[in-house]
């Protein structure tokens, strides 16, 4: 997988648990841009992209919620792991993802760590403005 379609797989994981999630008015961390991170693959460089994002809700059942992401997640592949105390979160890895999280409380959050590809993480970042 290139570290474009790495990208691509983060961002299409992040859209689908916020569908799964049934909150609405998400807002997503750096303005919808995966991060680039360095990390090591087969003892080489590689880049994986983080991404997240939170909604500030007051779902009725957020029991329920977790339990339609930790759903969605297996189907694609990703262990889930719900845990309910002393809010209902749901934890995974493998398959399309390094490591993903969703929480309840306070507000729904997510958090995604993409798979690791060979890749350079510095080609990803966006330039600085000069000033």
């Amino acid at each position: 997988m290139s570290p474009e379609e790495a990208r691509e797989q983060t961002l299409e994981i992040l859209q689908a648990t916020i569908a799964a999630s049934g909150a609405s008015d998400w807002v997503l961390d750096r303005d919808d841009v995966p991060l680039p991170q360095q990390c090591e693959i087969d003892g080489k460089e590689g880049v994986a992209f983080n991404h997240g994002g939170y909604a500030v809700t007051e779902r009725a059942n957020p029991a329920a919620d977790a339990q339609r992401v930790a759903e969605y997640w297996a189907s694609v592949g990703i262990d889930a792991r719900v845990v309910s105390d002393p809010v209902p979160r749901v934890f995974g890895g493998g398959g399309r993802v390094d490591a993903i999280s969703f929480s309840t409380s306070p507000g729904y959050t997510i958090c995604v760590g993409g798979t690791c590809v060979p890749g350079n993480a510095f080609e990803f970042y966006s330039p600085s403005p000069s000033n």
